[in-house]
C-alpha cells in the first residue's frame, strides 16, 4: 500500500473535502454579500444620507436643492454693521488737548489783516466782504498746556473750551490792533473723539474722527490700508460690548455697510482667507482658497478636479455646512423638530443631482460660503464592483487541482 503524502487527502475522504469546499466558499460568499459596510468606501454613500435623513429624529436637514431652495438662500440676512449704524454725531464744541484747530480772522479796512508776508497761508481779502480783509492760520495741534497760537494775539488756552469761547478769547486780545475784529475757530479734528483700529493694517493706532464724520473706510485708509487684498480681510468692530464681523469686501459692495464710527470704536481686521473643503469621490479632495470674493458650487467641485469618472454618484454632490435657524426653517416645508430648534444654527445637508443639465446649472448659481464641506458621495456600483473582485479572489483560493491536507 501506498503512504499518503502529507499534502494529500485520502480518496475516501474526498466527498468531505468537496463538501468543505463548498462550505467555505458559501461562507465567504455570505460574508461578502452580508452587508456593503465591510467594503472600504470614502464615505457615506447616497442611501445611506437619505436613511439618516428619514429617521424618525433626523440628526441634519436635508435639503434638495432646486430654484426654490436658491431663491430662499438669496434672502439669507446677511452678516451686518446696520443695527450699528446712525447717522454723522454731531460736531463736539469743547475742545481736547491733541485737536487740530482752524482759526479764520476778519477785520474792517486796511490793517492788521492785510497781507502779512512773514506769516505763510496768510489770505487777502474775503470773497463778498466789501473792504473787509481775512487771515486763515495755519490748522495747529492745541499743545499740551492746552494752548494754540494766534498772530498777534499771542497764546491762546483752547483746552476744556468751546469754540466760541476761544473765538471771543481771540477778539479780546485783537482789541486795539485790529479794526471791529471777527473771528471763526473750528475743531478739524479731535483726538479725544478718536477710534482704534488695528491688525493687519500698515499704521494701527488711534485714528482721530472728522468733525464731519469718519467712516469706516475712511478710518482704514487713515491707517495706511490693508496689508492684504479685501477679499480676504474680516472687519470685527467692536462698540460698547457689541461686536459685529463683515467681510471687507462685503462692506466696499454695500455703501450701508460703510457707517460712521463713534469715538472709542476698536477697528480690527484680520486676514483670514476663505475656505472651503472637497472630499470624496474627487478627482483630488482638497481644501479650496476663494480666489475671489463669490465662488460658486461648479467652481468649487473644478478646483477639486471635478467628479471622478471611475468613483463618483452624480446624483450625491452634498454641500454640508450650519445655517442659522431662520434660514433652515425657510428651507421645509414641514416644522423643525424642537432639538434642532434647540441652537441658533441647525446643521443642513444641500443635495444636488449632476446627472441633469438643470443640476449643472444650479450649481453654477449655488453660492459657497466660508468654511462650507463639499462631499461626492461613491457610487453604489463601485462597491458592488469591489464585491466581485473579492469574492474572485476568495474563489480562486479554492480552483486548481491541489489539495490541502487538512488534517483527516
Amino acid at each position: 500500500m501506498n503512504e499518503l503524502s502529507p499534502f494529500s487527502i485520502a480518496p475516501s475522504h474526498r466527498p468531505r473535502r468537496h463538501a468543505l469546499r463548498g462550505a467555505l466558499l458559501a461562507g465567504a460568499l455570505a460574508l461578502l454579500t452580508g452587508g456593503c459596510s465591510t467594503v472600504p468606501v470614502a464615505g457615506p454613500m447616497a442611501p445611506s444620507l437619505q436613511r439618516e435623513a428619514n429617521e424618525e429624529a433626523p440628526p441634519f436637514l436635508l435639503v434638495p436643492v432646486n430654484r426654490m431652495t436658491l431663491t430662499a438662500l438669496g434672502h439669507v440676512p446677511a452678516d451686518s454693521f446696520t443695527p450699528l449704524a446712525a447717522p454723522a454725531p454731531p460736531p463736539a464744541d469743547t475742545i481736547h488737548i491733541g485737536d487740530t484747530i482752524s482759526v479764520t480772522l476778519w477785520e474792517f479796512g486796511s490793517g492788521l489783516l492785510g497781507p502779512i508776508p512773514s506769516i505763510p497761508n496768510v489770505g487777502a481779502a474775503a470773497p463778498g466782504l466789501v473792504g473787509a480783509q481775512s487771515a486763515t492760520v495755519p490748522n495747529q495741534t492745541v499743545d499740551q498746556s492746552g494752548d494754540i497760537i494766534v498772530p498777534f494775539a499771542g497764546e491762546i488756552h483752547a483746552a476744556g473750551r468751546t469754540t466760541k469761547v476761544v473765538q471771543n478769547a481771540i477778539i479780546a486780545a485783537l482789541k486795539g490792533k485790529a479794526n471791529q475784529t471777527q473771528a471763526l475757530v473750528q475743531i478739524v479734528r479731535s483726538s479725544d473723539n478718536a477710534v482704534t483700529v488695528t491688525g493687519d493694517v500698515n499704521r494701527p493706532g488711534r485714528v482721530p474722527l472728522m468733525r464731519n464724520g469718519t467712516r469706516l473706510l475712511d478710518a482704514i485708509a487713515e491707517s495706511g490700508g490693508t496689508t492684504g487684498k479685501a477679499r480676504d480681510m474680516l472687519v470685527q468692530l467692536t462698540r460698547g460690548g457689541v461686536v459685529r464681523n463683515i467681510r471687507m469686501a462685503d462692506v466696499m459692495a454695500d455703501p450701508t455697510q460703510n457707517i460712521y464710527l463713534r469715538g472709542d470704536d476698536v477697528l480690527s481686521l484680520d486676514h483670514e482667507p476663505q475656505t472651503l473643503v472637497v472630499l470624496g469621490a474627487a478627482n483630488k479632495n482638497t481644501e479650496v482658497v476663494f480666489g475671489k470674493s463669490r465662488v460658486t458650487l461648479a467652481e468649487a467641485i473644478g478646483n477639486g478636479g471635478g467628479l471622478a469618472d471611475n468613483l463618483a454618484d452624480p446624483y450625491g454632490v452634498y454641500v454640508l455646512r450650519y445655517e442659522k435657524l431662520v434660514v433652515a426653517r425657510n428651507l421645509t416645508t414641514t416644522p423643525l423638530p424642537d432639538y434642532l430648534q434647540a441652537s441658533d444654527v441647525v446643521p443642513v445637508i444641500y443635495q444636488l443631482n449632476f446627472k441633469s443639465g438643470d443640476g449643472l446649472l444650479l450649481a453654477d448659481s449655488f453660492v459657497m460660503r466660508d468654511r462650507d464641506l463639499v462631499y461626492i458621495a461613491t457610487a453604489p456600483s463601485v462597491q458592488v464592483n469591489k464585491l466581485a473582485k473579492m469574492f474572485g479572489l476568495v474563489a480562486s483560493i479554492f480552483k486548481g487541482n491541489s489539495s490541502v491536507n487538512l488534517g483527516f
